[in-house]
């Protein structure tokens, strides 16, 4: 397949990815006349998730970006007569991309790419068709797949006794056992909610104290005097989340260490005002819980736990869930070459990158989670898109071969 009638083993820029950032990057360099191919699933990550599950942003925060606003995520949930602002299913949201994909990307190209490497000034992709295709430059937009974190001691575990949150699409079948879910995060609550709906005995282990968040009004339920002094943004309400939203830019300007800091201590782990009644008085959490040891005992795992300096206890459980987050690193993409991935300058393990969004591999590029290190936290959620998108898009347009948009539909 080729996109906008270009030879198929030979383009402008391959996007890696077909979630949010993919498909609205795809849609601006269709609306441009540049030449693309995307590859991937679409909506892959988000399909898999859980029935149950729901979006922790808020639905104006969570669109499909395209040149003309073609359809955002409230204007597709109004039109089926369901929720528009919060809490909104993440199977409404796949749905919802599915759609946008399919108008605004027809020519996406459902293959995986396997291998990802440089040679002759050039990027060489290999298909799961067997497929080479060569391309000048390349986005990485695969989100969070990749960046799963089971930290010690639970990755020692057979995989039949554990799994992180983002494994397992269906929360059924766990009748009657005992699951323990480790974390505080959205992520956690939600399965360990899930699980006890579907008759497991469930409980939590979390490290520090469980933290809510409180019901994001929209503006035109709160007066003038609550907008200015807590502004509702993408991010839920506050200064610091007005300033993320409205300078994009302004962290990428700030000394790396001071922004590492602040990309891992800003909205931290919690969970979402509307999961509250779910969790709270209904699961046990375990609180100021580390879990220092667990190994296979008799087809369920013993857990060692040491709470408060206290000496430490056992507990056994048949299955573990772990809700622990997700580390960037460039050497866990299983398509990037490893001679590829070693030209890659880092901060931490993610990449470090340009005010376009292109990493020290001239004409490689990483949007979405991959970027939160460069440009801040605001980017590890569908919101940064909006930023993103149009930034890589001009920088892509420089220097492009050109070819007549066909456009995109209106609105």
């Amino acid at each position: 397949m080729t996109s906008l009638g270009f030879p198929s083993d030979s383009v402008d820029v391959a996007i890696i990815g077909a979630g949010p950032y993919a498909l609205s990057l795809a849609s601006h360099l269709r609306a441009r006349g540049i030449e693309y191919r995307v590859f991937g699933p679409p909506m892959e990550a988000w399909r898999a998730m859980s029935p149950g599950m729901h979006l922790k942003s808020l639905g104006f925060a969570t669109n499909i970006y395209t040149p003309n606003d073609y359809l955002t995520l409230p204007q597709f949930c109004r039109a089926r007569g369901e929720e528009d602002f919060e809490p909104i299913p993440i199977a409404t949201f796949a749905e919802y991309g599915v759609v946008v994909q399919k108008r605004t990307v027809p020519d996406l190209e459902e293959v995986l790419v396997e291998s990802l490497a440089r040679a002759n000034g050039r990027f060489r992709l290999m298909l799961a068709t067997g497929e080479l295709v060569t391309a000048r430059r390349v986005v990485v937009a695969t989100g969070l797949t990749y960046f799963e974190r089971i930290p010690p001691p639970f990755d020692s575990l057979p995989q039949d006794l554990v799994c992180h949150t983002s494994q397992r699409g269906d929360f059924t079948g766990f009748e009657g056992c005992d699951v323990t879910v480790i974390g505080a995060g959205q992520s956690a609550l939600q399965a360990a909610a899930l699980l006890h709906e579907n008759d497991a005995e469930v409980r939590i282990l979390a490290r520090e104290e469980v933290h809510w968040g409180t019901r994001g009004r929209p503006d035109n339920e709160r007066n003038i005097l609550e907008r200015i002094r807590v502004p509702m943004t993408v991010l839920g309400g506050g200064r610091d989340n007005w300033v993320l939203q409205h300078l994009p830019w302004l962290m990428h300007h700030l000394p790396d260490a001071r922004r590492l800091r602040f990309v891992h201590s800003h909205l931290g782990p919690g969970g979402a005002w509307w999961l509250r009644d779910r969790v709270e008085g209904v699961i046990p959490i375990e609180r100021s819980t580390r879990v220092v040891g667990a190994v296979p005992e008799g087809g369920k795992v013993r857990l060692t736990l040491v709470e408060n300096g206290e000496s430490p206890r056992d507990l056994v459980t048949e299955y573990v869930v772990v809700g622990t987050g997700y580390d960037v690193d460039v050497d866990r993409i299983a398509f990037v070459s490893p001679s590829l991935a070693s030209q890659v300058r880092r901060l931490e393990r993610a990449p470090a990158l340009s005010r376009h969004f292109e990493s020290s591999v001239h004409g490689l590029y990483f949007v979405g989670p991959s970027s939160a290190a460069s440009f801040g936290p605001l980017f590890r959620f569908v919101a940064g898109a909006a930023y993103a998108v149009p930034t890589v898009a001009e920088h892509l347009a420089r220097g492009r071969r050109k070819q007549p948009s066909d456009g995109l539909p209106e609105p």
